[in-house]
Order: structure tokens, then C-alpha cells, then sequence
């Protein structure tokens, strides 16, 4: 189990009248393990392969569902069958709770094995000895966080600097690892937040190589305010630079910790930037560039970076009530810890250039300050999806997309479509541009309750093409989002009520101005009775007074509470 030697080789030589031991056979079935599992590491990776799933069952119990992973030794662990476990019965539970930030844990996997079975032999005194080694695994509870070069599926293109952290909230800069000169490309601050406060903070970004595409400065003015935000815990600000006309040499981005000013709920707070993030400018093919690089590194530093490193399942996000911890979410595999089949990235690969990725930007708008007052931000989300037109099309045949998700949230939106031809992408009606040989109407129609639209295709006239690409773009006004949320309100009806002991009573949660209309039903006390997730409402036996609370599901600052009276 402790063998993390994997090399060099040795196996049995056999000839006839050789005398076998017992070393010859664990020699034999070490020889054959070695093998197998430095193939699983240094060709597939380090994670979870499949499954693993982590899911909530209740307050306190969670459920891992049954999977495979490999681990830094290229060690199989199989989960053959859904666990449920208490977090108060795993291992570590107790450290991580009593560790003063309990604000999340993290479930982590790691491979064990043990006796199994028992045999009697005379050589050892008629004692027994175990009969099967069983492969199995160990769940655990940690608070520890992962270096920065973490091996996850995205690190072999881009790099992760952490470059703020206090427990409540965690500044990340990732920038690709590799440019070509005068080429663009995104630099992303992605951020999370732990604390039920409102987290505000800017600072600049000093670039060396580098310049910012939008006005060619060599600094970047981050800003962010989470008031203004729908309140996730997670979120990505987007900026595009271009890399200088240099080659062989590496652009930073470093954090100018003189300007570092950090806020929760409008209260200053103290805190320090540390670390710069890098990308190597070249000339060189890019792919090519990744390659080289990955094959230059030698087996023994490969195996010795990532030794040790924990297999992290789950962050399982906690929130206090009455004294105690209870899950409020499950976020899984946090540090994208997955290992691709060839057939997924063969799959990938073909369809790359047909799928974007959505990127959440927020970015300064130019507008017309004497008109909106000042400076206005935008959330963007893009991508591209293809329409199958079923082998062509005749004349006023109308096709549809499925439900894409842009990402934004909930709410109101703008959505821009273009189309994408062999001469470019077109926006508005295609028959403006005499050389378009085949003609289309797009549209699309936004659902605000979901967070989704669905794209509309007209062919204007007959055409033989099996499908056609729409891009698309979706735009919300910040502004106008921080508007939507300060006239949320909820009521309760009853606004009062009086009750005899154990008696229930419904209630109802009326939202207005949400498009998400779910609640989340608690009372202040434990000792205050219970309410199930629909409002019925069950009084306590002791008489007294008591508050019921409905929070938004979506927006947990939006909320009402009414008093119970309960008395005989």
C-alpha cells in the first residue's frame, strides 16, 4: 500500500528446478502493478476517471456515488457501490470543524487496502495469516487547500497564481502558458467568496510585455462589487491583452499592492496581494509549444511535483445554525481534478471550433455619462451552437436550437445573434450581402425564468446545407441587475399568527419582482418548531414566541420573517 517506488523493473527469471518463495511471487505481482499504474500516471492522469459523484442527502449525510480514480501513484480506486456517509463519521471531521474556518470542507478520496480472510499454516506456530490483500478506498474530511499547480486537465495550458486568500475570499489570475507575439488573448480574475457579507475590491495589475487590447495600457484597473452581482459565490472577470512583438520572452501580470483596497459590506478591511502570473511570448507554433514542452519534462520531477497530492471529491459548503454546522451546498471536483479518455478528447477535438465556451466578462461600457451618470458595466456571455437543418431546407422552413444556458443568471438580458459563413459572420438579415448564396432570418427567444434562450432559423430560400452556425452574444446591464434586486420583496401570509402547541399551519411566501420565486423555510430557534420545505409550519410543545423565516433560494439577502405565538 505504501509502495510509491514504481521503477526500475525487475521480474522472476524462471528455469526448470528454480525454487519459488514467497518474495518471487510478490516480486511478480509488484512487477506487473509497477507497470500498470505508471502507465495510469504518466498517460491518463491524476482524478476522478468517472462517477464519484457527491450528492446531499441530508443536513449532516452525504452520498458518494460509485466510480473510479486514479491517484498520484496511478493507483485504481473503485468505488463499486453508492456510500452514504455522516460527515461527523468521517475521518477528520473533527479537526476541520473546530479549525475556526468552517465555512466549507473538503471531501477528499485516497486509495487503501487490507487483509481480507484468514488461513492456517504450521510454519507460523498454527497462527493465521491473511488469505486476500482487498483494494479499497478511504473518504476523509480536510480543510487544506491545493498548491496553485495543482494537476488538473487545464493545467497543461494555462497557469493559476492565487493571488489573494483570507479565508473569505480567494483572487485567482490564470493567463495561458503559452503566446505568439502581437496575438490577443483573455486574462481572467476569477473570484470566490465564503461569507454570507457583500465582498468589494480594487486594484491594478502592472504588465511587463504586455498591453491591455482595449486602450494599450500597460496597467489593468480591476473592480469588483458583489452587490452588484447575483450573489453565486463564484465569480470571473475577463479582460483581453495582447503580447508585446518580443519572442523567448515571458509577460507578467503583477498585482500592485499599493492600490489593494478590500470592503465587506462597505466596511474596510486589511488585506495584501502576493504572486505574478506569467505567460512565455513565442514564436514558435503554439501546439507544437505545448507539446515540447510537456515531453521536456523528466519522469522523475513528473512523478516527484504531484506526490502526495489529494484527490479532492467535493467542497462541501457549511452554514451555522443553532450552534451548529449544517450543508448548504456541494460544489464537486473544485480544482477540475479529472482525467480525459482518448475518446473524449478525440470528440472534443472535432467539435471545438463548432462549441464556445461561455466567459462571464464584466467590463466598463463606453456610454454617454451625462445620460447614465457615470460609468456603466456589462456581463457578456458568448458562444457559438449549430442548427441541424435535417439535409437541407426548403423555402419558409422555420428549425430551432435546444435550450442554451447563457450563463448571466436570471432575468432580463440582451441577446445578439450573428451568422457565421465561409466570409465571415453576419449580423441582421444575410440577404443585404449579394454574395451570401443562401439566405436566413434568425431570432431568439429568451426565457428569463431559466436563464436560457432558444434560437430560431427561417430559411428564406431553398438549400442543400446539412446545418448552419449561429453566434451568439448576451448582454446584461449591471445596473439595471442591482436595480432588479433592491425591488425584490417577499411577504408572508399570514403576517401574524397564533397557535396552539403542535398544532400546523400553512404558509405562504409571496415574491415579487423575481423571476425565481423558490424560498428556503427555517425557524430562528431549534426549539421553535419545524417547517418542511412547502411552508406547513409545526408548532413546538412549549408555548412562546417564535420566528418563521422564507429566504429567495436565488438572492439569500432577499427575505421576511413573521413572530408565531404558540399557547394553549
Amino acid at each position: 500500500m505504501k509502495n510509491t517506488q514504481l521503477y526500475p523493473f525487475e521480474r522472476n527469471n524462471y528455469f526448470y528446478g528454480k525454487l519459488l518463495s514467497v518474495e518471487d511471487f510478490n516480486s511478480e505481482q509488484k512487477y506487473m502493478d509497477d507497470k500498470r499504474r505508471l502507465i495510469n500516471r504518466l498517460v491518463h492522469g491524476i482524478g476522478v476517471v468517472c462517477g464519484l459523484n457527491v450528492v446531499r442527502v441530508d443536513d449532516m449525510t452525504v452520498s458518494v456515488e460509485s466510480g473510479l480514480a486514479l491517484d498520484t501513484t496511478g493507483r485504481e480506486i473503485v468505488l463499486d457501490k453508492p456510500v452514504t456517509k455522516k460527515l461527523s463519521m468521517l475521518s477528520g471531521f473533527d479537526t476541520a470543524i473546530n479549525s475556526g474556518s468552517n465555512a466549507y470542507v473538503y471531501l477528499c478520496l485516497e486509495y487503501s487496502e487490507g487483509a481480507n480472510g484468514a488461513v492456517h499454516h504450521l510454519d507460523s506456530g498454527n497462527k493465521s495469516n491473511p488469505d486476500r490483500i482487498k483494494e479499497g478506498y478511504n473518504l476523509y474530511l480536510t480543510t487544506s487547500e491545493p498548491d496553485d499547480d495543482i494537476n488538473r486537465i487545464d493545467s497543461v495550458y494555462e497557469q493559476s497564481v492565487t493571488v489573494f486568500w483570507n479565508g473569505s475570499v480567494r483572487i485567482r489570475h490564470i493567463m495561458p502558458r503559452f503566446i505568439n507575439p502581437d496575438k490577443s488573448f483573455p486574462f481572467r480574475v476569477e473570484i470566490e467568496t465564503y461569507s454570507r457579507q457583500f465582498a468589494a475590491f480594487s486594484y491594478d495589475v502592472q504588465l511587463v510585455c504586455l498591453n491591455s487590447a482595449s486602450d494599450g495600457s500597460s496597467v489593468i484597473k480591476v473592480n469588483f462589487d458583489e452587490k452588484l452581482l447575483e450573489k453565486t459565490g463564484k465569480y470571473v472577470l475577463a479582460y483581453d491583452l495582447v503580447a508585446t512583438n518580443v519572442n523567448d520572452t515571458v509577460g507578467t501580470a503583477t498585482p500592485d499592492t499599493t492600490t489593494f483596497r478590500i470592503a465587506y459590506d462597505n466596511t474596510p478591511a486589511e488585506g495584501e496581494l502576493s504572486g505574478s502570473s506569467s505567460v512565455k511570448i513565442t514564436e514558435s507554433d503554439i501546439f507544437d509549444t505545448f507539446v515540447e514542452d510537456s515531453f521536456n519534462h523528466s519522469m522523475d520531477t513528473e512523478m516527484r511535483n504531484t506526490l502526495g497530492q489529494r484527490i479532492y471529491l467535493a467542497r462541501i459548503n457549511l452554514v451555522n445554525s443553532v450552534g451548529t454546522s449544517i450543508i448548504d451546498n456541494i460544489e464537486n471536483v473544485p480544482f477540475n481534478q479529472y482525467v480525459a479518455s482518448n475518446s473524449l478528447l478525440s470528440a472534443i477535438g472535432k467539435n471545438l471550433r463548432f462549441y464556445g465556451k461561455n466567459n462571464r466578462v464584466s467590463f466598463p461600457a463606453a456610454t454617454d455619462d451625462k445620460a447614465h451618470g457615470g460609468d456603466r458595466s456589462v456581463e457578456v456571455a458568448s458562444g457559438i451552437t449549430r442548427i441541424n437543418l435535417n439535409e437541407g431546407g426548403l423555402r419558409n422552413k422555420v428549425f430551432f436550437s435546444d435550450e442554451i444556458y447563457h450563463g448571466l443568471g436570471l432575468g432580463s438580458v440582451t441577446i445578439i445573434l450573428g451568422t457565421v459563413t465561409d466570409s465571415g459572420t453576419v449580423y441582421g438579415s444575410t440577404s443585404v450581402f449579394r454574395e451570401e448564396d443562401t439566405q436566413y432570418e434568425v431570432a431568439a427567444k429568451l426565457d428569463p425564468a431559466r436563464g436560457s434562450f432558444i434560437i430560431g432559423v427561417r430559411t428564406r430560400a431553398a438549400t442543400l446545407q446539412d446545418y448552419i452556425d449561429i453566434k451568439w452574444t448576451a448582454l446584461r446591464d449591471v445596473d439595471e441587475k442591482a436595480a432588479e434586486k433592491r425591488n425584490m420583496k417577499i411577504t408572508i401570509k399570514p403576517n401574524s399568527l397564533i397557535i396552539k402547541p403542535r398544532e400546523s399551519k400553512y404558509l405562504e411566501a409571496v415574491c415579487s419582482n423575481m423571476t425565481n420565486k423558490t424560498v428556503r423555510w427555517s425557524v430562528s430557534t431549534q426549539a421553535g418548531g419545524e417547517i418542511d420545505a412547502n411552508g406547513m409550519y409545526t408548532a413546538p410543545n412549549t408555548e412562546g414566541v417564535y420566528e418563521v423565516v422564507a429566504q429567495s433560494a436565488v438572492y439569500p439577502e432577499v427575505k421576511a420573517s413573521i413572530m408565531v405565538v404558540v399557547r394553549g
